[in-house]
């Protein structure tokens, strides 16, 4: 497995699993109309550090065991991946940013209108992992 497919599973993974976290928290405080923010503004803000961490720490432990992979300069399949991949993430985060507005003008709140915005980015990047990893494995 090459390098950055090893790159786009830790995503993919590190990504469900923070953001499976955050929602298991938001929705339910959401059904209750506990819509203060404070403290879910806090745990998303922890929530992506955690992530941001995660990825970190696991891309960098991935580059140990294969340093001569990682050095490797992106060739053009790889390009071509990426640019698939994030031309779908792409369509995806601005569909759910227009939804969101239309929700705004429709008279949601902000609590709702921030966590919807902040699920469209978490469909966009679990989606443009998952197409990385279908692309690698499918030969772009």
């Amino acid at each position: 497995m090459a390098f950055r497919e090893k790159a786009a599973w830790i995503s993919l993974i590190v990504g469900i699993g923070v953001y499976v976290f955050y929602f298991a928290q938001a929705v339910p405080a959401m059904a209750r109309g506990e819509t203060g923010g404070g403290y879910y503004f806090g745990l998303l803000a922890a929530m992506t550090v955690l992530f941001v961490i995660a990825m970190i720490v696991l891309t960098v432990v991935a580059a140990v065991f294969a340093p001569k992979d990682a050095k490797t300069p992106l060739d053009e399949r790889e390009r071509l991946i990426g640019l698939k991949a994030s031309q779908l993430a792409g369509v995806v985060l601005s569909a759910g940013a227009f939804m969101t507005i239309i929700a705004l003008f429709l008279g949601a709140d902000r609590f709702f209108a921030a966590n919807f915005l902040f699920l469209s980015m978490a469909i966009s990047e679990t989606l443009k992992s998952g197409a990385q990893i279908f692309y690698y494995r499918r030969g772009a």
